[in-house]
């Protein structure tokens, strides 16, 4: 018999079952898995806006241990590579102990950690350009206060980094 492979809503399988099992939530015999998901691309909208406000729907004051990382490009070819990694409690609208890397060649990607909108939610502010800029936004969640769930809700483009959503 010949292997084949089918993707469908609960992932890749084959004749013996799932494949790929990175993003079941939990082993077997407890314990957590990680996860990272493309949240999208984004790069510039129309306007005069350099920032691009991504809301998700991960709670800005859930205990939650999260980290978002940009990879994209900007104009004459420079390579834009950054991540960003918090914690979220209750009763705080601002990120715990945040550390923020960047490993590309030029500014941009994340730049503002992130806010906590008037709904609860996580926002991340990325500097962009109109022309010749973007790149793609990941989230990554694993082992404790994990939120596997993470997804895009809205995203606007203004002159400010905070306080759009």
């Amino acid at each position: 018999m010949t292997d084949h492979a089918l993707l469908n809503e609960s992932g890749l399988h084959n004749y013996y079952g799932r494949l790929i099992t990175q993003h079941v939530p939990a082993y077997p015999t407890g314990g957590t898995r990680g996860q990272r998901t493309c949240l999208g691309f984004f790069g510039g909208l129309s306007g005069n806006g350099i920032y691009v406000h991504v809301k998700t729907t991960a709670g800005g004051s859930a205990d939650r241990m999260h980290k978002f990382e940009y990879d994209g490009y900007t104009y004459a070819h420079l390579n834009v590579h950054n991540s960003v990694t918090f914690y979220t409690y209750s009763g705080s609208a601002s990120p715990y102990t945040p550390s923020l890397e960047n490993w590309g060649e030029a500014g941009g990607g994340i730049v503002n950690y992130y806010y906590s909108s008037s709904d609860d939610k996580i926002v991340i502010v990325l500097q962009t350009n109109g022309s010749y800029t973007g790149g793609f936004l990941y989230h990554q969640t694993g082992q404790t206060h994990v939120q596997h769930d993470c997804d895009v809700l809205a995203v606007a483009q203004s002159t400010s980094d905070s306080g759009v959503y």
